[in-house]
């Protein structure tokens, strides 16, 4: 099959005017927050000498230290010192803007002006936006934001300006020959999870999913109907660069695909090992491919290894993250989050995938073009996406 160059800003990742956490901080999480009503006997907490204890150092320090302190923030770093002890990885405390900022990413929105950018280029500018409502096109190149040129400025440094005074943004862009000025008002826009299309002169569709938010679910079940009303006849799942989301919405999203019966996954904790099977009537028939990478990890790994394991769908790409842990939230009267491990996942196959990663059935990089003019600081130009190609050669057959 002749090799096809795909659009760099289509397969990596490309900088977003937001504030949105990146990296593998989403995880797998309960989509609850764990809170008082948990069941927590709190008369039986009060007589632990353990924390009698803490509540007799807290109270002298509050009383008798020879200068006034701020009891919130002794207690953020009481609390955020327990998270330290645990030492494991997914165990963390996020403050008020963390923890603002990972919940918007879960609940599919931000706080913006609604345009993606590479480098100086506008290359997206999301629908209903401030952005899209004053004229900025996708094309268009910032000169200047907020009276600072930005025309020896990366990327991550014109986002710095424009994240300085969010709520107001003036832009200065060129189109073509002709400079124009926009003045945007940040929002908070909703942010789709899901892209898809039909893959051209075919009956194979493709669905990106980016995040598991709250929506998740609903939007793939839309996505799928809209793509089967088209004539699709088999699928490319896309699950590159996915760090995960809400554990109830992988739940629900591979129940969309599976047949009532089939695990999903199971939970194992303290209490013992739980599995949970497909409960829906919907199911799907039609040839699936998944595409993964290194980035794929926790909830994006659940739906590749129940897609894989009780659908048959067929894998490509790289070897996955391996994020087998899930997490609860505690929110807190401050703003701020615990974030803190309470299970293992296994796949359907009864597997850990936690430190090992899901290893594809076809295991295929990408091929990278370079503009080496700065040898010292070669620049990815292009990417030839040999993943997507077999993908389809897979479902050419």
């Amino acid at each position: 099959m002749e090799k096809k160059g795909y659009s760099l800003v289509h397969v990596i990742i490309i900088i977003v005017v937001t504030s949105i956490i990146s990296g593998i901080t989403t995880g797998v999480i309960f989509t609850k927050s764990t809170t008082n009503d948990r069941g927590i006997n709190y008369s039986k907490l009060i007589v632990d000498e353990n924390v009698q204890e803490f509540l007799d150092i807290y109270s002298e320090i509050v009383s008798e230290y020879y200068e006034d302190v701020n009891k919130n923030e002794m207690i953020e770093k009481a609390i955020d010192g327990m998270m330290e002890y645990l030492d494991e990885t997914y165990t963390t405390y996020l403050d008020q803007n963390e923890a603002d900022v990972l919940m918007d990413q879960l609940n599919g929105t931000y706080e913006g002006v609604g345009i993606t950018i590479k480098e100086r280029k506008v290359i997206n500018v999301l629908k209903d936006s401030p952005a899209e409502k004053s004229g900025v096109l996708s094309g268009d190149v910032i000169t200047e934001v907020n009276g600072v040129s930005v025309v020896d400025k990366t990327g991550d440094e014109i986002v710095a300006l424009i994240k300085e005074n969010s709520q107001n943004v003036s832009l200065e862009v060129l189109r073509g020959d002709e400079a124009l000025f926009f003045n945007l008002v940040s929002e908070t826009l909703n942010v789709p999870s899901v892209s898809y299309n039909v893959v051209e002169n075919t009956r194979i569709g493709n669905l990106k999913i980016s995040v598991f938010s709250n929506s998740l679910s609903e939007e793939v079940k839309h996505a799928i109907n809209k793509l089967l009303e088209s004539g699709i006849e088999k699928l490319i799942i896309d699950l590159r660069g996915n760090t995960g989301g809400y554990l109830e919405q992988a739940y629900k999203t591979a129940s969309l695909f599976t047949s009532k019966g089939k695990v999903i996954y199971s939970l194992s904790a303290k209490t013992g090992t739980e599995t949970y099977t497909d409960k829906d009537d919907s199911s799907q028939k039609i040839p699936i491919v998944v595409l993964v990478n290194k980035s794929t990890a926790s909830a994006a790994e659940i739906l590749a290894a129940a897609l894989k394991d009780s659908y048959g769908a067929k894998l490509v790409g790289t070897i996955t993250y391996g994020k087998g842990k899930v997490q609860h939230t505690h929110s807190l009267s401050d703003g701020g989050l615990v974030k803190y491990t309470s299970s293992k996942w296994l796949r359907p196959n009864g597997t850990c995938i936690d430190g090992v990663g899901i290893k594809p059935d076809y295991t295929i990089d990408n091929e990278y073009i370079y503009d080496e003019t700065d040898p010292d600081n070669p620049i990815i130009i292009d990417v030839i996406d040999k993943q997507m190609s077999k993908a389809l050669e897979l479902l050419s057959y």
